[in-house]
């Protein structure tokens, strides 16, 4: 269980099953969007309670509460089932679309990266959708430097859609 962090009314946590409404309407709000993610469909809240019960012991699901409310979440996860793989992850983050720009990603961000050093992973990937510019930068902040972009990989309501491969190395 990773420890609460606060400052002042925000706080970052393990998600609870409760969390599951929360978690899958952040994430259908960026589905709709249909700019930061290859999953086309809504996502009901019994797969999102599916998915916070069937973490990995080194896996995380966080939420990220402001006055109580759920105003985003992360993961971490493992980057592939192959074994010679044990140490790399890959994480993603996801807010209320109205809570964009107020610093809540990095602190999302942060915690995640925390929870990948206390799970003993070293190599942390994401992946982003090359025009999302915002969060290309907020990854750069963290120590993400791009390897590479994938052309024309998703293919998103008749759109090609172009991804931007980050890699962060954790002590």
């Amino acid at each position: 269980m990773h420890s609460p962090e606060s400052s002042s009314s925000i706080s970052i946590r393990d998600a609870q099953p409760a969390d599951a409404a929360a978690v899958a309407s952040i994430y259908n709000e960026t589905i709709r969007m249909r700019d930061a993610t290859m999953v086309l469909e809504p996502v009901s809240i019994d797969q999102m309670a599916e998915r916070i019960a069937t973490l990995d012991d080194r896996e995380s699901l966080l939420v990220l509460e402001e006055d109580a409310r759920v105003q985003g979440w992360g993961i971490v996860k493992f980057y592939s089932d192959r074994p010679g793989y044990n140490r790399a992850c890959e994480t993603s983050l996801f807010l209320r679309r109205s809570e964009i720009g107020r610093g809540l990603g990095s602190r999302l961000q942060e915690a995640l990266l925390e929870a990948a050093r206390q799970a003993e992973f070293h190599h942390v990937l994401v992946r982003i959708w090359a025009a999302n510019a915002s969060s290309i930068a907020m990854h750069a902040k963290f120590g993400f430097t791009i390897v590479g972009t994938q052309n024309e990989v998703g293919f998103v309501d008749g759109n090609w859609v172009d991804v931007t491969i980050m890699q962060c190395l954790l002590d």
